[in-house]
């Protein structure tokens, strides 16, 4: 009988017969896709791994960090994920989260990232509308305790039920380990191989800036860096409340 096969593992197969090209070319051209956009992307974590979304990496964020501190009218899943874990306190928080461009209006996150960077606590940054916006900075190399800053394709290629993202990150994510295990999410990333050379990050402001303007201007509202939105501070909208502001989606409305 012959052992050397043997291991403790339990694979159906073994890695090195798997052929991952495709999916390692696909996370380099993602990171170059990253850093093609006419807006300045600087001062990210050297390290990225392809995760199933922003969504994804928030989920290996909770099982990292206790407490998340995060400012009001941030992306509502972290309420209701974690419902006692998370405030409002960041002088509480373990890891604070900002989205940039902010979840309740689309616009620049920079004074609140000012803020989270004077607690000295990690901070993650969700840069889920990079690929809608613009006029919007993404350079983070002016803080000192940037841990992770995480994309998504969902945005700009309508591809949400097949999500990717790219995390950029120092902190010990369960995706740094199985990466190493060779265990990649090839399926969630495949769906997106040919989609990055069809656009850029700026394509979708170039295709639907003018519409967003009329759209904004037939409704009477303020039209946010985050073209998707339309932006409210009256009483009208008041059901469409995140925050300080009525964020109105008007995606479904944008025509080329």
């Amino acid at each position: 009988m012959r052992f050397d096969k043997i291991t403790n593992a339990a694979i159906a197969i073994e890695p090195e017969s798997v052929d991952i090209s495709q999916f390692i070319k696909f996370k380099e051209k993602f990171n170059k896709w990253v850093h093609s956009s006419n807006q300045l992307v600087k001062g990210l974590p050297k390290s990225y791994y392809i995760v199933s979304g922003v969504t994804d990496a928030f989920n290996q964020m909770y099982g990292m960090y206790n407490k998340i501190g995060i400012f009001e009218g941030e992306y509502g899943y972290h309420s209701l994920v974690i419902k006692n874990r998370v405030t409002f306190n960041l002088d509480e928080a373990d890891a604070i989260v900002v989205s940039h461009p902010f979840s309740a209006d689309g616009m620049s996150s920079h004074e609140k990232i000012k803020i989270a960077d004077s607690h000295n606590k990690p901070i993650f940054i969700d840069c889920a509308f990079f690929g809608v916006c613009h006029d919007i900075d993404f350079d983070f190399a002016r803080y000192k305790n940037i841990h992770s800053v995480c994309f998504s394709l969902s945005k700009s290629f309508g591809t949400g039920l097949h999500r990717v993202g790219l995390l950029y990150t120092i902190d010990p994510y369960p995706v740094t380990v199985y990466s190493q295990w060779h265990y990649p999410l090839v399926a969630c990333a495949e769906h997106h191989y040919t989609l990055l050379d069809t656009m850029s990050p700026d394509s979708m402001i170039q295709k639907y800036k003018d519409s967003q303007l009329e759209i904004c201007q037939e409704f009477n509202i303020t039209p946010s860096n985050t073209i998707i939105f339309g932006l409210d501070y009256s009483t009208k909208y008041v059901n469409f409340k995140r925050g300080p502001v009525n964020r109105l989606c008007i995606s479904h409305l944008l025509k080329l």
